[in-house]
């Protein structure tokens, strides 16, 4: 019986010898917060220049990208094509200042959620926007593959918006 015990104890040790050992990297929460601000700050620079090739280069291949509008849901081209319409009418101002930007890091540091809330005078000038962004890093760059513009009305006004809708 002591024999049984002492091998099976020997065998234990041995198993949980040979696990690996992961090391936990500590992630630089303010660096990445940085980072990120960096990129909407591109973003937004891009967007008020109507550089579309600049706005484009920051998203990834096969991310999602949401309008205001329920049908638009595109992929990375079709954005870029609709970007570069929308941009090309010199009359239209879409310039936008960020009134209120919120960054949340993932644990592992790989990734973000971001929101940009702001009035743009060419669609409204009574409803906010909000833009909702999932950053990843990819290498030593962030990049967006994600982003959805929305109209956010305050709650006391959304039985106005309904009748005025009917």
């Amino acid at each position: 019986m002591k024999k049984t015990i002492y091998i099976f104890s020997i065998a234990v040790i041995i198993i949980a010898a040979c696990q690996p050992k992961t090391k936990t990297v500590p992630v630089d929460t303010a660096a990445a917060k940085i980072a990120v601000t960096t990129l909407l700050d591109q973003y937004n620079s891009a967007w008020n220049a109507k550089d579309v090739s600049t706005m484009t280069a920051l998203l990834t291949d096969d991310g999602l990208f949401c309008g205001t509008d329920p049908s638009e849901l595109m992929d990375k081209r079709t954005l870029s094509a609709g970007w570069t319409q929308a941009m090309s009418d010199t009359s239209m101002n879409f310039n936008y200042s960020v009134d209120k930007r919120e960054i949340r890091i993932a644990a592992d540091g790989n990734s973000a959620i971001a929101l940009e809330q702001f009035y743009m005078n060419a669609i409204s000038q009574k409803i906010p926007v909000r833009i909702i962004f999932h950053v990843v890093k990819s290498g030593d760059n962030w990049m967006i593959d994600f982003l959805c513009w929305a109209f956010i009305p305050k709650n006391e006004d959304i039985g106005k918006l309904n009748k005025a809708l009917d």
